[in-house]
Order: C-alpha cells, then sequence, then structure tokens
C-alpha cells in the first residue's frame, strides 16, 4: 500500500500570500510532488484556512491523522498551540513528522516551553535553513535530531550581464523598519550628497507594506527622486525582473532571519547582495565574492559597499557571476538529498 503523506503548513493560497514562509512551504510541496513516483500519495493542508473557517482545524487534525509521514512546516501560533495535539495524534497513528523550520527563530521560540522541548525530542527529525541554528539547537536543548536542510527555489532561469546605463538598486522584501527601508533611505541621501551624477542611481523597493510603516515609507517615497515603489512581484516574474538590476541590498535586523530568500532570489537572478551582518546572515554571504557584510551600527560600511560597486563596474561584473554560482548550492536536488532518507521507505 502506497504511504500518504502530508504537507501542513501556511501556503497562503487564497489571498495569494508571498512571503518567506509561503515559498518555502510551496517549494517543499512541489519538491515533494516531483519525487511522488518513489514516495506514494501526497496531500496538502493549508493552514491559511484558519483565517476563514475555524472548524477547519478539525478537518486538520483529521488529515493528521491519516497520514503515515507528517511534513509539518509551523508558523509561530501552529507550532504554539497545536503542535501538542498533533504530535499526540501522531504518536497514536505511528506516524513520523519531519518538522522544516522557516526563519531563524525556532531555538528563542521554545526557550521557555518546556514541553514543546520534550516534544520536539522526540520526532523523527527538525530540519533547518542553518548551520549555526542546527548547532544551537544541540548546545541549548541536547537536541540528537536536528539537520541542516537549505532554502532552496525550484526554477530554471539563466541571468544576463548586461550592463546598466543607470547603476539600479533593489529592495525586495517585507516593506518595514525592521527589514531596513530606513537604512534605504539614508541610502538615496547619501547618494544625494555624493554620487558623482545622482541621475545615474535608481532605487526601486518591491514587496507587501508593513501598515505600521506606510505612512512613513509613502512620505519618505516622496521626497526621494530616485525611489519608486513597484509593488508586489508574482513568482513567475522574480528573476527575469530582479536581474535588470545590479545589486540588492537588505539591511535588515529582522529577530526571527534565518537564510532571507530574497538574497538567494538575487543569486539567481544573478546580482550581488549588501546585506547588514546579522543573525546568520554570514553564513549565505561570501564577502567580496557574492556580496558585502556591513555592521548595522557602522551605517558608513553599507555606504561604502554600495558605492565600492558603484565605482568599480569590472568588480560588479564578476560578482555577479559569482552569485549565480552560489545559487547551484540552494537547489532542490541539494535538499531532496538531505531529507530523502526520512521519507523513501
Amino acid at each position: 500500500m502506497r504511504e500518504k503523506i502530508l504537507v501542513l503548513g501556511y501556503f497562503g493560497y487564497s489571498k495569494n500570500e508571498l512571503n518567506g514562509q509561503t515559498s518555502k512551504t510551496r517549494n517543499v510541496y512541489e519538491m515533494l510532488q516531483s519525487k511522488s513516483e518513489n514516495l506514494g500519495e501526497i496531500t496538502y493542508f493549508d493552514t491559511q484556512i484558519f483565517q476563514f473557517s475555524k472548524f477547519s482545524i478539525f478537518t486538520m487534525f483529521k488529515k493528521v491523522a491519516q497520514c503515515d509521514k507528517l511534513i509539518y512546516i509551523p508558523a509561530h501560533n501552529n507550532l504554539q498551540y497545536l503542535f501538542p495535539f498533533i504530535y499526540f495524534i501522531s504518536r497514536i497513528r505511528k506516524s513520523k513528522i519531519l518538522l522544516i523550520a522557516v526563519g531563524g527563530w525556532l531555538d528563542i521560540f521554545i526557550k521557555s516551553k518546556k514541553l514543546h522541548i520534550i516534544l520536539l525530542a522526540k520526532i523523527e527529525g527538525i530540519f533547518l535553513q542553518s548551520e549555526r541554528l542546527r548547532e544551537s539547537l544541540i548546545a541549548k536543548y541536547k537536541f540528537a535530531n536536528v539537520h541542516y536542510f537549505p532554502n532552496f527555489r525550484i526554477n530554471s532561469f539563466v541571468p544576463s550581464y548586461t550592463k546598466n546605463e543607470v547603476f539600479k538598486i533593489v529592495f525586495m522584501a517585507r516593506i518595514t523598519r525592521l527589514k531596513g527601508m530606513d537604512y534605504v533611505f539614508q541610502l538615496a541621501n547619501y547618494f544625494s550628497l555624493h554620487a558623482k551624477d545622482e541621475s545615474h542611481v535608481l532605487i526601486d523597493f518591491y514587496g507587501p507594506i508593513n501598515k505600521e510603516d506606510e505612512n512613513y515609507f509613502k512620505d519618505q517615497i516622496k521626497k526621494h527622486k530616485i525611489i519608486s515603489y513597484k509593488g508586489i512581484l508574482e513568482p513567475d516574474k522574480i528573476y527575469t525582473t530582479l536581474n535588470e538590476y545590479d545589486l540588492l541590498v537588505l539591511p535588515t535586523r529582522y529577530p526571527g532571519e534565518g537564510f532571507p530568500g530574497t538574497i538567494l532570489d538575487a543569486y539567481i537572478s544573478g546580482i550581488p547582495v549588501v546585506v547588514s551582518d546579522w543573525k546568520y546572515n554570514s553564513e549565505f554571504v561570501d564577502q567580496g565574492k557574492t556580496g558585502f557584510l556591513f555592521d548595522l551600527n557602522k551605517e558608513d560600511e553599507f555606504h561604502f559597499y554600495v558605492d565600492k560597486l558603484y565605482y568599480d563596474p569590472e568588480l560588479l561584473l564578476q560578482m555577479k557571476r559569482n552569485a549565480f554560482e552560489k545559487s547551484k548550492n540552494y537547489t532542490p536536488e541539494y535538499a531532496w538529498g538531505i531529507i530523502e532518507n526520512f521519507l523513501v521507505g
């Protein structure tokens, strides 16, 4: 009899919500679908449906009770409130739980949750985006079931490396101070004062606007001639659009940051990054090769590295090529090689 595998997570299909959580969840599901001949019957449950029907929780529990293996990709609330019930249903069913964590918040999140620590130590596997996060869980909680499982994208994109007449910078993430949008406006101020010709610089924002920061963002957009807001990119347009830029910036200080998907999207698109040396970012950026890391307390470093690429087109071209080569480290084939032994057989 073919095994039943359930992917449980926030897919965001109902509202077509696009963020790090939904991207990772959809990519995992699509990767498993491509291996379905070896795996068995694969279904999914989108927890976004809870926003429309509270009773759908019973449908979720029923699906958990019917599966042989559960690929569990929880956000904070799901892990906090539903995981204990999911765990005990799975134990009665004698099914396996593979938890795939999105972001870098798990070690801090469970710090005061003794029941969660006990239960997580007993599931089949915990799969994390960062090696340092994996080491942290081992050191703090003595977990023996944690594994590195990189962020990845399913794509066949090959970038071009054309030279732009204008130096084009892009920010693509949730538009909030925590992701560093205020640093980008300071960068625009810097260019206004120091660029050899401000008209040769362009900065575009893509992404959903955080409501708490909306007024600030719109006011700042009006003040800067070189900055534009371009809306939210559809998934099938991300790489072709980013490929038109020279550089992606991400001055993030978001507490739950893991492996920012926007960095990987930049690499696939063939553009380097300048990002804050925050959380686990140093694992994913090769300094001076695929991008630059800067100290959030030294904003002049941020400006210096952007300037460095602005004034050195040969270095910029080489780093564009390096970025695309780096993207080959984060493929679904590599991710599958890690999780395959837990799912096959």
